[in-house]
């Protein structure tokens, strides 16, 4: 009987350590996803929420994201709520920590936009060939995607801004360092509120603020567009913005192989891409809004679009001298960034 047991035992233990590991790899984690952002925004209803979705879907059930009731921590505390693990997953934009993430500027540089869709899926090129080695983000985060809104322009209930001089004394909301130079350049008046959006609302509302550096879309978005009476647009923005999709890295070590391809697949320049058309259409949807409105939109004049140019130039080589530091070749990452975002139609 004994060696019929141990004869048993032996024929089974191989199979015990086949079986193991595939019960590790069907371990099932439902993760929080940190929702600060208003989860009718379409850049989470359908944007990140269908990712999300499909995340399920490609894990048959394995790996499902899930969003709080309301936000894990203020916009500028994501980055180190999936840090810290608080939340599994958090998105969010760099520039809400200036000077914490330098290599993201690049993203943020004037008279660079194409279109979102463009900008965003080179700007995920550029990260992981560039970027993601020099340590971009902390190591304690699994970057899922990067992505940019819509070229930035400036609005306002004041005056139309037709030429340098209108610049003056208006008290503008800044939302990066290169609007604040460039502001500041015209003698406006930059203003950086605690609060994002709602500040915005409530400055505008209150004469705290004349008008922001925003997009089409985000007037109606965020429910701006009846303080605003004006809007100049140059071509290429004089700024975009940063945006990141990150998980906890040790969330993203307990996935199986099987599915962090899976997940790979449909993150990176794919989400990217996804959210770029989205935002491309919400902002040419809200030009026929603004018109409609009564709302005063303005191709800068070519005086006025030279001089914003040349107000801007040094932002170019400081960011190069950023990049330096942190080891890589801020002239080669513009180069294949702009080579990147002109493949793309």
């Amino acid at each position: 009987m004994q060696k019929r047991i141990i004869a048993m035992s032996a024929a089974v233990l191989p199979l015990l350590a086949v079986i193991a590991p595939q019960g590790a790899v069907a371990e099932k984690m439902t993760m929080r996803f940190s929702q600060w952002i208003p989860a009718a925004h379409f850049t989470q209803r359908n944007g990140l929420h269908v990712f999300f979705k499909e995340v399920a879907k490609v894990t048959e059930g394995r790996v499902r994201i899930i969003p709080t009731a309301k936000g894990l921590g203020p916009p500028p505390r994501q980055m180190q709520l999936a840090v810290d693990g608080v939340a599994d997953v958090a998105w969010s934009v760099h520039g809400y920590q200036p000077g914490v993430y330098p290599l993201s500027e690049m993203a943020t540089l004037p008279f660079i936009t194409k279109s979102t869709k463009a900008n965003s899926i080179a700007y995920w090129k550029v990260f992981k060939a560039m970027f993601e080695k020099a340590g971009m983000h902390p190591k304690g985060v699994h970057t899922l995607a990067l992505h940019v809104h819509p070229a930035g322009h400036v609005y306002n209930n004041k005056r139309a801004i037709k030429m340098a001089a209108d610049f003056k004394g208006l008290k503008l909301r800044i939302v990066n360092a290169t609007v604040f130079h460039a502001f500041k350049h015209f003698g406006a008046v930059p203003i950086s509120p605690q609060g994002g959006v709602t500040a915005l609302h409530q400055g505008l509302a209150k004469g705290i603020m004349d008008g922001t550096a925003f997009t089409d879309e985000a007037l109606f978005n965020f429910r701006v567009s009846k303080y605003i009476k004006y809007g100049t647009k140059f071509q290429g923005g004089i700024y975009n913005t940063s945006f990141y999709l990150v998980m906890n890295a040790r969330k993203w070590s307990r996935i199986s192989a099987k599915d962090q391809a899976a997940i790979t697949r449909l993150a990176g320049a794919t989400l990217a891409g996804k959210i770029g058309t989205m935002w491309d259409a919400q902002e040419v949807g809200a030009g026929p809004k603004l018109k409609a409105k009564g709302i005063q939109i303005i191709d800068a004049p070519p005086a006025l679009a030279a001089a914003m140019k040349k107000a801007v130039a040094p932002l170019r080589a400081a960011w190069i001298a950023k990049a330096k530091k942190k080891g890589v070749d801020g002239e080669a990452a513009i180069k294949m960034f702009q080579a990147e975002i002109a493949k793309v139609k």
